[in-house]
């Protein structure tokens, strides 16, 4: 090996190190993470359910419409926590780092079969940079901060490896090429039952046989692709059966949505925080411009160091597949009337961070790319950590502040009677937590902005202090 090729290697690979440091040291403190908002519903919902004696299947089979068909990532998770974790926060906030991790070598694989796929040299590093990077990216704020999001680290673990097993058929041997096909549909079920995003997994399937130089596919991948198709239709049919969505930022609707949630993904892969954005646009104007700055400079300037140093490495046709691939995966986002959050860019930030890590593979730029993305991602994610309300974890770590307070009193009398000011904070935790972290039935609560004439009522103000008002 030459001295400046050997340099250039050891220099990848203490990138490597570093994101995967940063990845580690980054989201660690998440496992002090309280449960909060819909992690109380699902835990109170999986306790009954448990409790009851359901058999498993129930939850893929429910007697009433939920908000979202998820019973493997949602329902049936929660089960699980409940039984075997206890419903301990630690314990499942510990899971969704492991789901996370197991996610970002799901992206490690998809890279190391694409760049086997296209005849890339170095196709373990690009599998190692691709992999580590993802983990490092911002937008998994949520996902591993809420047990609730988990759902997300599945879908992004069944697609990876879908994407690996359809980019991988074609060049394996009978019997292997006869396994990865049929494992296809499996996957995929998996990944819809997690999240309803995968829907889009077929048309997801098509670019990367594009990108990876597929022209004339096989007749058993033809037949593979139609069997993730009639997957994808069959599970079309029962989520129309199954999902009574009555929520109305989920609406699907035509207008300057459209630009909001365009300009929303570009944010999400440049790892400008949600709460950037809300501060910019709603007051703080000069400090969440300042955070937008910050955080998206440093990954702008990775992505174009990357692209123009391998911009002849990838051809013309897989160039165009990168930002496909991204505009697909994120389809179903672009319509959403309202809600906007960085973990939906999930899937769409796997193949542009595959094409960055080819980009750098056999270059000593790797560390500098490496350090950018790291420092983007630590000021993204550090600054929400510090926000207090209406930052989201600032939001969570209230919510068990007042909880730990409230169950020190005595037991609170019933029916019990709160009187909100700011809902977005109640929020974090809502009639589910007030029952399950205070022992009272789910029945015998009632949220108002007022208190009522008479009784007892916990009141709770804007600035999130609380006191219980009494009137005979």
């Amino acid at each position: 090996m030459k001295p400046l090729a050997r340099n250039a290697s050891s220099l990848f690979w203490i990138a490597v190190g570093l994101l995967a440091a940063s990845t580690l040291v980054m989201w660690w403190p998440a496992l002090d993470t309280p449960f909060w908002g819909d992690d109380y519903g699902f835990l109170h919902a999986a306790h009954a359910t448990n409790a009851a004696g359901a058999p498993w299947w129930s939850d893929f089979w429910p007697a009433s419409p939920p908000r979202f068909w998820r019973p493997l990532s949602q329902e049936g998770y929660w089960r699980w926590v409940d039984a075997v974790l206890g419903g301990d926060a630690h314990a499942a906030h510990g899971v969704n780092l492991a789901l996370h991790a197991l996610a970002s070598l799901g992206v490690a694989l998809l890279g190391f079969r694409v760049a086997r796929a296209c005849d890339w040299l170095h196709a373990g590093r690009i599998a190692a940079l691709a992999g580590t990077a993802y983990a490092t990216l911002g937008l998994h704020l949520l996902p591993v901060h809420w047990v609730a999001a988990a759902n997300n680290a599945m879908l992004t673990l069944f697609t990876t490896l879908l994407l690996a097993a359809w980019v991988s058929a074609p060049g394996a041997t009978r019997t292997l090429r006869t396994l990865l096909l049929a494992s296809m549909p499996w996957l995929l079920a998996l990944a819809l039952l997690s999240k309803e995003s995968a829907a889009l997994t077929p048309a997801l399937m098509v670019v990367v046989a594009v990108f990876c130089g597929v022209r004339r596919p096989t007749r058993t991948l033809v037949v593979a692709w139609c069997a993730c198709v009639a997957i994808v239709a069959f599970w079309l049919v029962l989520r129309a059966r199954f999902t009574a969505n009555t929520d109305t930022a989920y609406d699907l609707t035509l207008g300057s949505n459209l630009v909001r949630n365009a300009a929303s993904l570009v944010a999400w892969l440049l790892n400008v925080p949600r709460e950037a954005l809300r501060m910019a646009v709603f007051g703080e104007r000069i400090p969440g411009l300042a955070w937008i700055a910050v955080t998206a400079l440093p990954m702008l300037a990775a992505w174009t160091i990357a692209g123009w140093r391998g911009r002849r490495l990838l051809t013309p046709l897989q160039w165009s597949c990168v930002p496909a691939f991204a505009i697909l995966a994120y389809g179903p986002y672009f319509l959403f009337a309202w809600n906007s959050y960085e973990y939906y860019a999930a899937i769409a930030a796997i193949l542009p961070v595959i094409a960055l890590a080819r980009c750098v593979a056999a270059d000593g730029l790797a560390l500098a790319i490496a350090a950018l993305i790291a420092f983007s991602s630590w000021i993204g994610v550090e600054g929400t950590r510090r926000l207090d309300h209406p930052g989201l974890i600032g939001r969570a770590r209230w919510a068990e502040s007042t909880l730990q307070a409230l169950e020190r009193q005595s037991a609170p009398a019933t029916p019990l009677h709160v009187s909100v000011a700011d809902e977005q904070r109640f929020y974090a935790i809502g009639v589910w937590g007030l029952a399950w972290r205070l022992d009272v039935p789910l029945e015998r609560i009632t949220v108002a902005r007022e208190c009522p004439t008479t009784g007892t009522c916990l009141v709770i103000e804007d600035d999130g202090r609380w006191h219980w008002r009494t009137k005979e």
